[in-house]
């Protein structure tokens, strides 16, 4: 599933190609996609006509702004297969598409999801932490509003395991399952440790590893692991799968000290990836 660096490396590739296009017509290809509005009209009206006047994030979603009389926000929930992609109006169309943009300037934006599990929804506004999408979400983990203090008064108010609270979008918006797991391990913290059972010095730890990973992530363009379709844009692969230490490398040697990578169970048939030796 693209999360955080992936979604940020989405935004800036769509700000360099289509923010000044007006959205000309929207093509539905799987109306399930749109299932958050009560009919397909309700969604185009929102959008056909309008201006991209800017690309922007919050946590795993890419987001068009669209002016108008009533500004308008269009929502990327790209899901555990979702792509997007500039192509030129002819391009063959890939059986995945569920959503096509016919903009002005000759190019089409296509969202492709293959698992028919993102979504797509516009909002009559700008403000879209306003909206019940949001409202509950965490900060932007690379923000000045998330600060050590602020991590650190979030865990005391809960007691599940780490890695879990670092997926969970109302604490940080952002992270998903592979950069969880990559934090823990630059923190040297057991993803299965109780947030209740983090010291000062721990946090501080998680709070640092928390914006050096995801930095790093978005520098690398994403990551497109084994198990991951993420593709960029233009059709590229990440490269962050390159410098992991503990995702999806069950039984591989840890390149720091040499132990044999674990993976524990968690809910829905995931696993939290750690190092016995190097986590503590």
């Amino acid at each position: 599933m693209p999360e955080l660096p992936e979604a940020e490396t989405i935004r800036c590739q769509l700000e360099e190609e289509i923010v000044g296009a007006s959205i000309r017509r929207l093509d539905l290809h799987d109306r399930r996609v749109a299932r958050a509005h009560n009919s397909p009209k309700e969604l185009t009206s929102l959008v056909e006509g309008r201006r991209i006047v800017r690309v922007g994030r919050r946590g795993k979603a890419p987001l068009l702004f669209l002016d108008g009389k009533r500004p308008a926000t269009l929502v990327f929930r790209l899901g555990m297969t979702g792509l997007l992609r500039v192509v030129p109006p002819k391009a063959p169309v890939d059986k995945g598409t569920v959503v096509a943009l016919a903009l002005s300037g000759r190019k089409h934006l296509r969202f492709i999801d293959q698992r028919r599990l993102g979504s797509l929804v516009a909002y009559p506004t700008h403000d879209v932490d306003a909206t019940p999408e949001f409202e509950h979400y965490g900060p932007e983990p690379l923000s000045e509003d998330f600060t050590p203090g602020y991590l650190k008064n979030a865990f005391s108010r809960r007691s599940a395991r780490v890695g879990i609270v670092l997926m969970d979008q109302r604490v940080i918006a952002g992270i998903g399952k592979i950069y969880a797991d990559e934090v823990c391990f630059r923190a040297g913290i057991r993803p299965g440790r109780s947030v209740r059972r983090i010291s000062g010095p721990m946090c501080a730890r998680l709070w640092e590893a928390i914006r050096e990973v995801l930095s790093e992530g978005i520098e690398c363009r994403g990551s497109s692991a084994r198990d991951e379709t993420y593709r960029d844009v233009y059709g590229m692969r990440g490269s962050f799968q390159e410098r992991m230490y503990v995702y999806q490398r069950t039984g591989e040697p840890c390149r720091v000290c040499g132990t044999a990578i674990r993976r524990t169970a968690i809910t829905g048939g995931r696993g939290m990836h750690w190092c016995p030796e190097c986590q503590k």
